[in-house]
């Protein structure tokens, strides 16, 4: 239902009329446009971004951040010195890894089989469980495979490596300061307790 201030057209209104008219207000201008239903056809590209978005974003919730019982955990910490001013450290950390290593669904797939083959996959999802990160899916996704929760690890040990290389006196430190391809056992389980808030 709109809302008015004043006869409708005299002062201002706010709100829908049915499915007719929607008036609203836009840069200091009162604004009447024709209510338009949103569409969300929720094609495959649709989903291969959504899982992409959803995946990354999820894994982030896993970096222990400050309240006030706990410190930034020190991956927390790190990742808040490597976005630009204006942006979070969890908008950077996605729009990174999305340009860089999943811009598309061939893209997802490549990391999707290095994860898969990758000698500690098991060890990356057991730290992914004790993390509570759980698996993202998106029905309508042209891509064949989940954003599995040891992926959504594997991708935080990628954005450390990557920023330790691109910003100075960030990430200097084990797990971070091998290549991925070459982590032994220990080293997700080092990315797990990275990632853990460390208490006051």
């Amino acid at each position: 239902m709109a809302k008015v201030t004043g006869p409708l057209y005299s002062m201002s209104a706010s709100g829908k009329i049915g499915n007719a008219m929607v008036f609203f207000g836009w840069k200091g201008v009162n604004v009447v446009r024709e209510w338009l239903k949103p569409s969300n056809p929720k094609t495959a590209d649709q989903g291969d971004v959504r899982i992409v978005f959803g995946g990354l974003g999820q894994s982030t919730r896993c970096a222990g951040m400050a309240d006030t019982t706990h410190t930034d955990s020190p991956f927390a910490a790190d990742a808040k010195l490597c976005n630009p001013g204006g942006q979070t450290w969890v908008s950077y950390l996605v729009q990174y890894l999305t340009q860089t290593y999943m811009a598309d669904a061939t893209a997802y797939e490549a990391i999707y089989t290095a994860f898969e083959a990758h000698a500690q996959k098991a060890i990356f999802t057991a730290q992914a469980v004790i993390l509570e990160l759980a698996d993202f899916d998106v029905s309508y996704k042209g891509t064949a495979h989940v954003f599995s929760k040891g992926m959504q690890l594997y991708m935080l040990a990628k954005y450390g490596i990557a920023m330790l290389a691109l910003k100075e006196g960030v990430f200097n430190r084990a797990p971070y300061t091998t290549a991925i391809g070459d982590w032994a056992a220990g080293d997700p389980v080092l990315l797990k307790t990275d990632l853990l808030a460390v208490a006051i």
